[in-house]
């Protein structure tokens, strides 16, 4: 009896030998791996499954079994933050990169850049005359992709098949009447970079203004200048985004509005009346705008940016002191234009935003004031200081 139980002992050892010497090998090649990329460890990584060296096979089964094998080795070593295989594919499915063991270094600094990891694990698979497969495994660092370690090992294929091999699936007879339908096809929603993303804002804003009105500009060109002018606004909403670049925009709809402060002493064609009142009411006006903005923005966690902004402004102007020839108070509707310098600061939270913005603005209409054949030109210009809310998509 003693005899029968040792015999079944040591022949359910070695069965189970030539698996522990397998695995023994993916340890060996998670510990290699996580050694050399010693200087790398807390980060992200990505693990591509490995390809033959010797054939166009670039989908094989022995290469994704490899790799998920290792990615499971080094998951439970708990050293990387590693890619879910995925995410991997869909990002490399986007970017129309082969999922193989051989990449060009602008494939490998292009998946690190969109996946955000530091260094990507892949390599070749070669079939050896004992049977066993040669795995060559390399950790390459995305940013130079310059192979930072490297393992030699050879595994015993315990797995049945391989993608070139195994039988496909036959398609059922059908009527020729009946031709078979192809399935849709799914789309897969677009990868986005790090710093790539879309703002949906709702601004508010004051300042402090001048304004320039030129009375019949095409006969008398009469000029008042440096009217002093409050006012609120903008307030409204902003939509715009970034791409992976420095570089982004923006379209703002936005309401503001102008009055013409009581004061005493106004420049006329350049010569100063300075007992001339300026009544309130003089001039009133509202601004519906609708503008743009090309931004250029620094990458950083806080947002710097620098734009040049242009876009049309619809005016109603209107007045409790000047009338037309009918004797009508001013009340009229014109379009204008508009002109600014942005420069503010953005910051982001996971699905959050925020900014504060100044500026510096003009925006410029015309009226007739009730008079055919007359131009008058009125022209705010000043600094505002604009801030807002949102959400990012």
């Amino acid at each position: 009896m003693k005899n029968t139980f040792k015999t079944l002992l040591a022949l359910s050892l070695l069965a189970l030998a030539p698996a522990a010497r397998a695995e023994d090998q993916y340890d060996k090649l998670a510990n290699d791996l996580t050694a050399a990329g010693i200087a790398l460890q807390g980060q992200k990584i990505a693990i591509i499954p490995f390809s033959y060296a010797d054939t166009k096979d670039t989908a094989s089964k022995d290469g994704s079994v490899i790799a998920a094998r290792l990615t499971v080795k080094m998951i439970n070593m708990h050293k990387f933050d590693i890619i879910e295989r995925s995410a991997l594919d869909k990002v490399m499915n986007e970017l129309k990169l082969q999922s193989s063991g051989i990449m060009d270094a602008s494939s490998t600094q292009k998946l690190g850049k969109v996946l955000g990891v530091e260094a990507i694990i892949t390599g070749t698979l070669v079939q050896t005359d004992n049977g066993q497969i040669e795995v060559n495994a390399r950790m390459i660092k995305t940013e130079t992709a310059q192979a930072i370690g490297a393992s030699q090992v050879d595994i015993t294929k315990d797995w049945v098949g391989n993608d070139t091999t195994a039988p496909q699936p036959q398609a059922a007879a059908q009527p020729e009447e009946q031709p078979v339908a192809a399935a849709p096809v799914k789309k897969t929603a677009p990868v986005r970079g790090p710093n790539q993303y879309g703002f949906f804002d709702v601004i508010g804003g004051v300042g402090a203004q001048t304004t320039d009105i030129t009375w019949d500009a095409t006969r008398y060109n009469v000029k008042q200048t440096g009217l002093l002018t409050s006012g609120v606004g903008p307030v409204g909403f902003r939509v715009g985004g970034y791409g992976d670049s420095a570089i982004g925009g923006d379209f703002e709809f936005s309401l503001s509005k102008h009055y013409i402060d009581s004061q005493r002493g106004t420049i006329v064609n350049g010569y100063i009346y300075p007992n001339v009142t300026i009544p309130a009411g003089y001039l009133n006006v509202t601004s519906l705008g609708l503008s743009g903005d090309l931004l250029l923005r620094t990458m950083t966690k806080a947002q710097f940016y620098l734009g040049l902004g242009l876009g049309m402004s619809i005016n109603n102007i209107q007045s409790t002191v000047i009338r037309d020839v009918q004797n009508t108070l001013l009340n009229e509707t014109d379009i204008g234009f508009m002109f600014r310098v942005p420069v503010g600061v953005r910051f982001n939270t996971d699905n959050a935003t925020f900014f504060a913005e100044w500026r510096a603005e003009i925006n410029a209409t015309s009226f007739n004031g009730g008079y055919s054949g007359v131009t008058n030109n009125v022209t705010f210009t000043g600094s505002r200081f604009v801030f807002g809310v949102g959400t990012k998509f």
